[in-house]
């Protein structure tokens, strides 16, 4: 059973990684098609369901890796 647990932990601990990545690839996309950040949080907010909050987040994630 606990083995089980550990593995749900680390499959969501990946998810998470692997929505994020995605994310900052999607923001870059955006970015590279002449989106202003606004845009780009407008699009965050209303396609993948992110507050404005974590969209902003996002953003400022995705380009300082830019």
């Amino acid at each position: 059973m606990q083995n089980e647990k550990n593995f749900i932990k680390k499959d969501a601990r990946q998810s998470a990684y692997a929505r994020q990545e995605e994310r900052v690839e999607t923001i870059k996309g955006l970015v590279k098609l002449n989106f202003t950040k606004e845009q780009i949080i407008d699009f965050l907010t209303q396609n993948l369901n992110l507050s404005q909050q974590e969209a902003d987040n996002a953003y400022n994630q995705a380009m300082a890796t830019a």
